[in-house]
């Protein structure tokens, strides 16, 4: 491990050549030796405090694959201005958030977390596109430290009856106090209907690698800490899923909705998220095979395919200066090897064949209906409404009229389709071996 970090951290000195092809080259060395070395199907220590399985193998993954394809989108400053803030952005974020996934201690991983949010934090202050962006940021600092708060108390609490707070421990919650603070910090990271307004706001007003961080790894923090503190909380879960339940499937519903009628490319995308989460949860809290391994090949998929498309709607912000659908119509015509990618996004968005995100949504969709019948018309809407808001996504800025701006803005270069194919081709081709997720169980 302490070599990884020490790789990381002589990468800097390469930004100060003119030359991105030299990063990028030292990267995927990074991804090669990494991949190579890690990766089994039982759990394994690194450390006495850390160690590893498969669920946090492939969290690990795509945490490195999020955290460095977004870094090539350096538009926005110089070169070497932005190349040595991303190396030691990398630097930190990849100790902060793969020790999050390392960890075994509960605690670790709540410092671990809430130290993360520092990067993004500063992407957005500083780099922020709008006056909004200072109010964004305190929403995104005080609604995590308010959930996680609690969350400490339990975690010294436990410290204190059992000794530690282990990933593995035997023992179950039978006090709904615990279990509520417990999940109550997982849920506002998710984050859960009514506690989701930091999400919308933070992701505006954050600049792309600020979005494609959010979207790709942090939202999945709180998903992988709620499957570890399952077994903890069984009991609770039994005696209120129906409640959380009711409350995501309600929310989902009133999302969809809410991203039909949007004109804003970037808070529809946003909220298409928080309405993927909500999904993500149901699935959860059904406590199924099915739901819990539908549940971790949704985050997986929604990873790669939010962060592509918040790069997509960066890529056409950065030249056109706007991202109203009625600025924006008719890029097909001017920017069609682009369309081809907003095209097989939108698709992955709702969940299209041949996806790992298809197979995860008939997982997701079998443990509601075994759970409960009167879930069916939820499960209907919300796929007839997510195909519905993913088309408008396509139709609405490819198709049309010509926009004025269009006759002065630049077309796409290379790196962007780099970037792209990059955030691609891991949705497509994780469906050809679908027997390793199958090595959860």
């Amino acid at each position: 491990m302490l070599g990884f970090l020490l790789y990381l951290f002589f990468m800097i000195p390469f930004c100060l050549f003119n030359n991105w092809h030299i990063f990028i080259y030292m990267l995927f060395f990074f991804f090669f030796f990494f991949f190579l070395n890690f990766g089994s199907n039982f759990f394994c220590f690194i450390s006495y405090f850390f160690g590893m399985d498969l669920v946090s193998y492939l969290f690990i993954c795509l945490s490195i694959w999020n955290l460095y394809s977004n870094g090539f989108f350096y538009n926005e400053m110089s070169f070497k201005t932005y190349f040595l803030f991303f190396s030691f952005l990398s630097f930190i974020s990849f100790v902060n958030i793969m020790c999050c996934f390392f960890s075994c201690w509960f605690f670790l991983f709540l410092f671990f977390f809430e130290a993360s949010l520092i990067p993004v934090f500063l992407i957005i202050f500083g780099w922020g596109y709008q006056p909004e962006r200072l109010m964004a940021g305190y929403y995104l600092i005080f609604y995590t430290l308010f959930a996680s708060f609690p969350f400490l108390i339990v975690i010294f609490y436990v410290y204190y009856i059992y000794g530690g707070f282990f990933y593995f421990f035997n023992i179950k919650f039978f006090s709904d106090f615990l279990g509520f603070f417990i999940l109550f910090s997982f849920l506002v990271k998710f984050p859960l209907f009514g506690v989701h307004l930091w999400l919308p706001k933070a992701h505006v007003e954050a600049p792309v690698s600020g979005s494609m961080i959010l979207a790709g790894v942090l939202l999945k923090l709180g998903g992988y800490g709620f499957f570890r503190s399952l077994t903890f909380l069984y009991f609770f879960i039994m005696n209120y899923s129906s409640f959380f339940m009711s409350i995501s499937l309600y929310g989902c519903l009133l999302i969809s909705l809410f991203c039909l009628v949007q004109s804003d490319l970037k808070i529809l995308i946003a909220y298409s998220s928080v309405c993927h989460m909500a999904v993500v949860i149901c699935g959860l809290f059904s406590l199924s095979m099915w739901g819990v391994l539908g549940s971790i090949m949704f985050m997986l998929g929604h990873g790669f395919v939010s962060s592509g498309l918040f790069y997509l709607v960066s890529v056409v912000y950065d030249r056109l200066g706007s991202r109203s659908f009625f600025l924006i119509s008719g890029l097909m015509n001017f920017m069609p090897s682009l369309s081809l990618f907003w095209f097989l996004f939108c698709c992955m968005n709702m969940s299209c064949p041949p996806t790992i995100n298809l197979f995860s949504e008939i997982s997701i969709v079998f443990s509601l209906i075994f759970w409960s019948k009167f879930t069916y018309i939820f499960v209907f809407f919300f796929l007839f409404f997510s195909a519905c808001y993913s088309l408008t996504i396509f139709f609405l800025t490819q198709h049309g009229s010509f926009s004025s701006m269009i006759k002065i803005c630049s077309n796409c270069n290379s790196l962007n389709y780099f970037v792209l194919l990059f955030h691609l081709y891991p949705v497509l081709f994780m469906m050809l071996d679908m027997f390793f997720f199958c090595l959860f169980f």
